[in-house]
């Protein structure tokens, strides 16, 4: 009896120890070697309110003006965009929030966004009617670009929210906020 136990024990530290060995999911890109080539600060002071008043609805405006940012690079090479932003957000109803975030008119390949550019930054929220809630919400977003024609490249960032919970619709309000684009070289 008590050699089937031991082989039990024993293949269960031979589980542990290949499931320590396997290599894990690639849930993270690792970039390094990268050399920062240039900053482009921005700072909002205007206001941009997305609202929309029906069941389920979403709804989105920009944030920013087309922010435009150089890669230095050669045509055809590659430059790293790390976007960081902090916006003082009101929400006055709806059950989400989120900033899209595009380069070139396209989501970032690198991400944390979904497929449309979406950076969640607030679920399944609910606030009383006449109660706002308006604090800092900071999002960090890793795009690359790749020069072709031209190295001029543009960022638009937009705020939204969408209506998940019934309420009969949403609005956010981004109020002053700034963005800081850092360009990464390989």
């Amino acid at each position: 009896m008590k050699f089937p136990h031991s082989l039990q024990i024993v293949a269960g530290f031979v589980l542990i120890a290949l499931s320590l060995m396997s290599t894990p999911a690639t849930a993270q890109t690792i970039l390094s070697n990268e050399t920062l080539m240039a900053t482009t600060l921005v700072v909002n002071t205007k206001s941009a309110t997305a609202f929309c008043n029906h069941l389920y609805c979403s709804a989105e405006t920009p944030m920013f003006a087309a922010i435009p940012v150089i890669c230095p690079a050669a045509t055809g090479q590659t430059c790293t965009f790390h976007i960081s932003l902090d916006a003082k957000i009101s929400m006055f109803f709806g059950a989400r929030g989120f900033y899209r975030f595009l380069v070139d008119g396209i989501p970032p390949t690198i991400r944390p966004t979904d497929k449309d550019g979406d950076y969640l930054f607030m679920e399944n929220v609910t606030i009383a009617q006449g109660f706002p809630l308006r604090q800092s919400y900071p999002a960090s977003v890793v795009a690359t670009v790749t020069n072709t024609s031209s190295n001029n490249h543009t960022i638009m960032v937009s705020v939204g929210c969408a209506d998940d919970n019934v309420s009969g619709g949403c609005k956010t309000t981004s109020h002053r906020s700034t963005m800081r684009v850092d360009v990464f070289e390989p």
